[in-house]
């Protein structure tokens, strides 16, 4: 009877595999961020590594620790090839899937560099199609060198991280990898991509200037070809038409004065289209609910949410017109008419696209209403 209970439990024990195969964690390195520049007809691509040593610690409580990043570079007639370079000289076994995001410089982003990357990602299965994807015209190696302060964990960078900030200040949507693709592969669609570069005006640390990461704009990319990168002080009529914006600041002006400050929460927009003889007419509208926060001059409810309103027609406008200049759909005027009927999508676009004029923008309806003042009550 021993022998016949024993036999099965020693059996069992030997099939078992166990993780006789694993690897420690700390015998491994992790790719945190990849950027793809290109230059010369080669690709020169750079890797961010970062230790979850110290971000294990945090996790469960420990003390701090001052964190280091190292950068890695290599260059290669194709992506593959430059990757496959950074293998003879890391010296340890390489985890790329914990990479949580690519950045590509603005010459990188052309159909022959983006079709080839994205054809690597596609087929190695270890780096996940959720990784957050970004533009830059930063030197790669410094933007990769550039850590939040406090010592704090690359892993919580606006690189890896950013949809916390997003839902704080909701301006510029990050995106991910498997949108952006969606995005770059549909005919009616400009993609776009979040614009980094470094700045040291805002923070120092230690009494010293710190070097921090920079929402700077936007990059549109139109069939895998990058069309222009506009600063976000050109962009502030973005906002009123992106999807799940959580929380954004209207700054109320009387001629050149701020006289208010409005946060809106969750706005929604609604675009629609009209024929109008042999011209699409496009209309927007907008609504929202907003507490103010700043009040520098006496104004009643009435008064406040008509310069409200007005700020931010004007801001869409001033974006349309913006688009008219450079020739970009910043808008996606014709991803919308391409929703509702591609029949008269097809009629009008030109390569997949509505040529715009100042007529094809018409009617702006914008209707905000205030939820709370604060403290202080208006009349």
């Amino acid at each position: 009877m021993k022998f016949k209970t024993a036999f099965p439990l020693m059996i069992s024990i030997f099939l078992l595999t166990g993780c006789w195969g694993a690897q420690n964690i700390d015998h491994l390195v992790y790719v945190d961020s990849i950027g793809v520049d290109y230059k010369d007809d080669h690709f020169i691509v750079y890797v961010q590594l970062f230790s979850f040593t110290g971000l294990a610690k945090v996790e469960t409580g420990g003390t701090q620790e001052k964190t280091s990043v190292a950068v890695g570079k290599a260059t290669g007639e194709t992506f593959n090839i430059a990757t496959d370079k950074l293998y003879t000289s890391i010296q340890r076994r390489v985890s790329w899937g914990h990479a949580k995001s690519i950045v590509f410089t603005k010459r990188a982003l052309k159909k022959a560099v983006l079709q080839d990357v994205l054809d690597v990602l596609n087929r190695y299965n270890e780096i996940r199609h959720t990784i957050w994807v970004y533009a830059t015209d930063e030197p790669l190696k410094k933007l990769f060198e550039t850590t939040p302060f406090l010592h704090t964990t690359p892993y919580y960078s606006l690189l890896s991280n950013p949809e916390e900030i997003f839902k704080q200040s909701s301006f510029i949507r990050p995106i991910r990898l498997n949108l952006f693709i969606a995005d770059i592969n549909e005919a009616s669609k400009t993609a776009r991509l979040p614009y980094l570069n470094i700045t040291t005006r805002n923070w120092e640390e230690n009494n010293k200037e710190k070097s921090m990461l920079n929402l700077k704009g936007i990059c549109f990319v139109d069939h895998y070809e990058l069309q222009k990168c506009i600063d976000r002080s050109k962009l502030l009529g973005i906002r009123w038409l992106e999807k799940k914006i959580s929380r954004t600041p209207i700054y109320v002006k009387k001629g050149n004065k701020v006289v208010a400050s409005i946060n809106v929460l969750n706005p929604n927009s609604k675009i629609s289209y009209q024929i109008k003889g042999n011209t699409p007419v496009f209309n927007i509208e907008v609504s929202g609910s907003g507490s103010v926060l700043e009040l520098r001059e006496k104004l009643t409810e009435t008064q406040l949410i008509r310069l409200a309103q007005k700020a931010v027609e004007d801001e869409i406008r001033s974006l349309y017109k913006l688009g008219i200049k450079y020739d970009i759909d910043i808008l996606n005027l014709s991803e919308v008419m391409y929703r509702k009927n591609s029949e008269d999508w097809k009629k009008f676009s030109e390569n997949g696209k509505i040529p715009l004029t100042d007529e094809n923008l018409k009617k702006i309806k914008v209707e905000i209403s205030i939820d709370t003042s604060g403290k202080e009550k208006l009349r």
